[in-house]
């Protein structure tokens, strides 16, 4: 196999994966809703769980497609090897053409990442100290407009300096407390994990849907730690109308969780969530949502290892290539018998004779040629019968 042959097979096997990735994400996300469904008043924090769970196997699942034997699935190399609805051609140049954009759209946004995380190094080391509540260091800055989660390295909580002034004390304390939650939740690594899922799969619905799932949830959960910590809902529901208000043309980086944001329905579903009478506001993973993060992951395993993917990738013809004629090896002298012998004598020029072999070829079996090398003793020969076809009973004996 040339190194055209190899790219074609490679680039075949990842839009195939990729292919796989989308039916994949509406059988998990459908897993994962049903999950919710059943589970007895689950909290953000547990939804939040499952559906990052989601995310992460509709990532992790194709490869595994290729790396986990699947039971009840022989492998053959020929016409009847198991079928597939939807076969990837190995010989066509629109798979790697496909491959070729889908890796440079992939880089495109992996490379916004990478800004992001630079510009929240560069806010953190521009801005200004006001105080520390542990290891985590309060900023004021004039270069952002809403109050954000600046984790990764030397993790921080940064204010714009235009709204510090029009926030009450208990407002303040109420939004700190919300930017206080994401950092300890490791809401800036998950977040960053969620980007980088979407940067690859750009291409699949179901992984914008979980998303923005995601980005909900989250917000969510860090309110619900806020009202544990202080027992005041409505407070805090006024508090983050005020901020809306205050900051509603202005948005976080993205990989910066902030308080508020531009979309008017993510500030809806927080108050509504928050004035909720039967609401579900322990902070806490359930034990419930760990059992069903590990159903969720089991009936993954199952999928990889007992189903075959509806999409494949089509066989090499390997039978149709034409083969380059076989000559012998223009090595020492040949000879019509099978025997290998060696003399001492001075080393001449090499020469060859090809000959057919008088005696008739043993029953069972088509010879094709053969040859006898007579060399000195400073050769090695390695000697290569082909036949056609090759018998097994000669196979068996080697």
């Amino acid at each position: 196999m040339n190194w055209l042959d190899f790219a074609n097979v490679t680039a075949a096997t990842a839009l195939s994966s990729a292919l796989n990735s989308i039916w994949l994400g509406l059988l998990l996300a459908g897993l994962a809703a049903a999950m919710l469904r059943v589970l007895p008043s689950s909290n953000a924090t547990t939804r939040y769980a499952l559906w990052f769970t989601t995310l992460m196997l509709i990532l992790a699942m194709p490869p595994l497609f290729l790396l986990v034997p699947r039971s009840g699935v022989v492998l053959s190399a020929g016409p009847a090897a198991a079928a597939v609805p939807l076969a990837v051609p190995v010989t066509a140049e629109w798979p790697i053409c496909l491959v070729l954009a889908w890796l440079a759209i992939t880089l495109v946004l992996l490379a916004r990442v990478a800004w992001s995380l630079h510009y929240i190094h560069s806010l953190k080391r521009r801005a200004t100290l006001l105080g520390t509540r542990g290891n985590i260091r309060l900023l004021a800055s004039t270069d952002v407009q809403v109050p954000m989660a600046a984790g990764f390295t030397q993790r921080a909580i940064i204010f714009p300096e235009s709204v510090l002034a029009q926030l009450s004390p208990e407002e303040f304390e109420q939004v700190l407390a919300h930017e206080l939650a994401h950092l300890r939740r490791w809401d800036d690594w998950t977040q960053l994990l969620q980007s980088l899922g979407q940067a690859v799969l750009f291409f699949n619905p179901v992984v914008h849907w979980i998303g923005r799932r995601l980005e909900i949830e989250r917000e969510i959960a860090c309110d619900h730690w806020v009202v544990s910590a202080t027992g005041k809902p409505r407070p805090y529901a006024a508090c983050l109308t005020h901020l809306h208000e205050l900051t509603r043309r202005a948005n976080a980086p993205q990989l910066a969780p902030g308080a508020t944001g531009k979309r008017r329905w993510q500030i809806s579903a927080r108050v509504e969530a928050l004035l909720e009478t039967d609401r579900h506001s322990t902070p806490r993973l359930s034990r419930s949502g760990w059992l069903a993060a590990c159903a969720l992951a089991s009936a993954a395993l199952v999928v990889a290892t007992q189903m075959t993917p509806p999409v494949g990738v089509a066989e090499l013809p390997i039978a149709s290539m034409p083969f380059a004629r076989l000559h012998a090896p223009a090595v020492p002298a040949l000879a019509p018998s099978l025997a290998v012998t060696h003399t001492r004598a001075a080393p001449a020029k090499p020469r060859m004779l090809a000959s057919r072999m008088r005696k008739p070829a043993p029953a069972g079996y088509v010879l094709v040629h053969a040859w006898s090398v007579e060399t000195p003793s400073n050769y090695l020969v390695i000697t290569v019968v082909f036949f056609e076809p090759p018998p097994v009973t000669l196979l068996n004996r080697i």
